[in-house]
């Protein structure tokens, strides 16, 4: 299959209650990944995230230098982006990360 580009897709959508904007579209990710910085700021809802935190305890992921990250939690959150309204399992990653959320390849 060819692609005439190959451009990087950064979008906005609701995450909980929050309009969450520096969403990342990855072709090659095959994990939701929400930054702790993100679900910091996320203020309306930290309290209730907090809350639904699932704890995990062997999951890896490996970043973008290839790198081992521990993923030490997860949390469901709808998400709506015109038009589509879904429930999505996030991982929670604590790394410096110029996105707030990278979703996996659809």
């Amino acid at each position: 299959m060819h692609f005439l580009y190959n451009d990087a897709l950064v979008m906005t959508a609701h995450i909980g209650c929050c309009k969450v904007s520096k969403i990342l579209v990855d072709k090659g990710s095959y994990v939701n990944i929400l930054y702790d910085h993100a679900l910091d700021q996320m203020m309306d809802t930290l309290e209730l995230a907090r809350k639904l935190i699932i704890p995990q305890t062997h999951s890896l992921l490996y970043e973008f230098d290839g790198s081992k990250a521990r993923v030490p939690n997860m949390v469901k959150f709808s998400v709506h982006a015109d038009p589509f309204n879904v429930v999505t399992k996030f991982c929670i990653l604590d790394v410096h990360s110029p996105y707030s959320v990278i979703f996996r390849r659809p």
